[in-house]
């Protein structure tokens, strides 16, 4: 990640050829350096200075006031600047001080490594910046949040001002605003709707692994909240991509780029941060912050292993791999059976081509999930998925027997009174019909016209 700005960073140390050189150092980056020679002299010009403060590197040991000291107070003026404690001895006292009072980022001994700290410099500024970015996309939720209350005081007007897609949601986006009051939950379904609005794959996507989250968790002793912050959890789950190009979200994480993964990284960190402000959301911020470790050690942010990733996050993680298999693998059998080659072998896919499409994705997903227990997955965890997974089937095919035959069908052939099995979505993930919709002339004559365009898939899967 490269830095967007040029950032203010106050040197503190009562040797002036310590402060002189990481001055030299410092303004090779092109940011705007102060120096103070002791604590009280830097604590008088955080108290003055007009401009943000985005580092503060202070000495350990000085007269009067030592650094830990003089962090401590220092984070009161300016609480989000990164904060960097020089020493020159191994006092773990000193630091210890410091990591309890004055919440440092970094401790660095003297002398010290010119690019090993130019390296953490630049690595606690990008963090620095993602904080404020993050607040950024925060403000943008609240200006929305206040023009969604602005639709609904005066909806009928709004709708013809809106996009198709907002009218397509406007039914559900009503029923929780009037639920809003009543239940926090419902906060979190707002939320999550917006999300899928602003990115329909996403959201959709996010809805599916929360259904399937508190099932699995269902399975286990959780109270009641519990199996609510779990659900509340997975719905929000990935809000931290939010921003993100959709090329890099239908990525696998082997076959990102190195800056790729790096900005896709920081995703369960960014979301955490935007709910920490929130005492009720502290539990829904520590699930979302986990919910990329894996069980064998090897996920981030920061490689818990096993029974050290909340057991919440554990779940998330294995629905969320299963979801994305079946969102993002392709949907013809012949390709199904191809990409499953990559995990299993020709010898177990054999007798792929017997199995329908629909069912042969879903198999397909759970193997992949299967085979990675113990490593990326929670055993347990994979068991309970399997199980609600199947039940979850097994209420489909009863459905399908209900409802009556079900068809893949070309553009062409579609015909007044089908029913929509599946969300109908453009080939850029854009949500365009829901499930269930009853299809009518205008209706086909526009998605032939969409089709025309090569912006929908020319198979439709519907019922009579």
């Amino acid at each position: 990640m490269t830095l967007e700005h040029k950032h203010c960073i106050l040197l503190v140390d009562d040797e002036v050829s310590i402060t002189k050189a990481l001055q030299r150092l410092f303004r090779k980056e092109g940011h705007q350096i102060i120096t103070a020679t002791s604590g009280q002299e830097g604590l008088d010009l955080l108290k003055d200075i007009e401009k943000p403060i985005s580092l503060i590197v202070s000495d350990q040991r000085m007269p009067e006031m030592t650094g830990s000291e003089f962090l401590e107070k220092a984070k009161y003026i300016f609480p989000d600047a990164i904060r960097f404690l020089l020493t020159g001895y191994s006092d773990m006292g000193a630091i210890v001080d410091a990591v309890n009072k004055g919440e440092i980022h970094r401790y660095l001994t003297k002398p010290w490594n010119d690019d090993d700290l130019l390296l953490q410099v630049r690595q606690s500024l990008e963090q620095y910046e993602l904080v404020f970015e993050n607040r950024r996309l925060l403000d943008i939720t609240n200006r929305q949040n206040r023009e969604l209350n602005e639709l609904n005081r005066d909806l009928e007007k709004k709708v013809k001002e809106r996009t198709h897609e907002i009218l397509i949601k406007s039914e559900e986006l009503e029923e929780v605003n009037r639920k809003l009051e009543n239940s926090f939950i419902d906060t979190i379904r707002l939320l999550s709707s917006l999300i899928e609005t602003l990115n329909p794959g996403l959201g959709s996507y996010m809805k599916e692994v929360a259904e399937l989250a508190r099932g699995v968790a269902g399975e286990y002793a959780f109270d009641k909240n519990e199996i609510g912050e779990i659900e509340m959890a997975a719905m929000i789950h990935d809000i931290g991509l939010l921003g993100i190009p959709e090329s890099i979200l239908r990525k696998d994480e082997s076959s990102m780029s190195e800056t790729e993964f790096r900005m896709f990284s920081q995703h369960p960190v960014i979301a955490s941060i935007s709910l920490e402000s929130i005492d009720r959301l502290a539990g829904v911020g520590e699930i979302i912050l986990y919910h990329h470790e894996y069980y064998d050690g090897s996920g981030f942010p920061n490689g818990l292993k096993g029974e050290e990733i909340p057991l919440g996050s554990r779940i998330i993680r294995a629905a969320a791999d299963y979801f994305k298999i079946l969102n993002t693998w392709p949907k013809k059998k012949n390709q199904i059976i191809e990409k499953a080659r990559e995990y299993f072998g020709s010898a177990t896919t054999n007798n792929f081509a017997s199995i329908e499409t629909e069912k042969l994705l879903e198999q397909v997903a759970l193997k992949i999930i299967l085979l990675g227990a113990n490593e990326k997955y929670d055993v347990e965890v994979v068991t309970k998925l399997t199980k609600k997974v199947q039940e979850s089937r097994s209420i489909k095919d009863a459905e399908k027997q209900k409802i009556g035959q079900t068809f893949f069908i070309d553009l062409e052939g579609l015909k007044e009174g089908m029913v929509l099995v599946d969300d109908l979505r453009l080939t850029d993930g854009r949500l365009l019909l829901v499930k269930g919709t009853r299809l009518k002339d205008s209706l086909i004559t526009a998605i032939k016209s969409i089709g025309g365009r090569q912006a929908v898939d020319n198979e439709i899967h519907v019922s009579i």
